[in-house]
């Protein structure tokens, strides 16, 4: 477990059935998970990401081990998060999934081999809730992308199940708006590092707009998040943030300075934006 709050978690492990180590991490959501991969060692085959606000069902971690052993070709597993007694993101019925259907994959509900994390490098800690770049989420949508774009095969299981508690709305609505900006860069930063094409990537950029309806119940919210999230992805696709007025909702995001990249914004290599 990786305990970024600062302080002493004063936990109360006595009579679990498996053994809980703490790792002291700071620096965001991505760092601390590489920590926890890398306190770990060589000892397990498999891992999964909970938050500390998981739950696994009796029969997940079991129906997860069967798979893996079942299909030693597979290098990751990519599970339903229900939220409130529904999935968050509808994943397909079955088989792998691919550059459009990865982004119904979420972190808590992701378990991936070892060896394959070693392979791709962990989790880029450029990336993600309280890292030290605008780009304040798509950690998990990226790891996926580049074991798939590396030949790894990620399968769809949509019947395993891990429970959250949803996305929680005790913010102010500027924070709110703030971390839906935040969000959004991370989003669009990840379409214009992997080689989508243009129509894909001006596609998520209209996305808020024509999900208007089920954003936000009061009309005028709905019109603030919808331009934060448009507005955020651009900063992403380009590698560059435009000036804000709305504040932070993380306090370690405070000292952020706007990330330039190698390439000048231009995107990857062999992409049309």
């Amino acid at each position: 477990m990786a305990n970024q709050s600062g302080r002493d978690l004063a936990l109360s492990t006595s009579g679990l059935p498996f053994d809980v180590h703490i790792v002291e991490s700071a620096g965001g959501a991505s760092r601390g998970r590489n920590d926890a991969i890398n306190a770990i060692g060589p000892s397990v085959d498999v891992m999964g990401f909970p938050n500390d606000d998981s739950t696994y069902p009796r029969t997940c971690l079991e129906q997860v081990a069967v798979a893996f052993r079942s299909d030693p070709g597979i290098a990751g597993l990519a599970c339903s998060l229900v939220e409130r007694g529904q999935p968050r993101f509808t994943l397909p019925d079955n088989g792998a999934l691919d550059r459009l259907t990865v982004w119904r994959a979420i972190e808590p509900a992701m378990f991936l081999r070892r060896e394959t994390l070693d392979d791709v490098g962990g989790f880029n800690e450029a990336l993600g809730t309280g890292c030290s770049t605008p780009w304040q989420s798509g950690e998990g949508t990226d790891l996926l992308l580049r074991i798939i774009e590396q030949g790894g095969v990620v399968l769809s299981r949509p019947d395993i199940a891990v429970i959250g508690e949803g996305e929680r709305r005790d913010l102010d609505p500027s924070s709110l708006v703030a971390k839906h900006r935040g969000y959004a860069r991370g989003t669009g930063y990840v379409y214009r590092t992997h080689p989508y094409p243009f129509w894909i990537r001006a596609r998520i950029l209209a996305a808020p707009w024509l999900r208007l309806g089920q954003i936000d119940r009061s009309p005028a919210f709905a019109v603030r998040l919808a331009l934060a999230r448009s507005l955020g992805r651009v900063e992403g696709l380009t590698g560059r943030t435009l000036p804000t007025r709305e504040r932070t909702w993380l306090p370690a995001a405070r000292s952020v300075t706007p990330a330039h990249d190698a390439d000048g914004g231009r995107g990857s290599p062999g992409s049309s934006a």
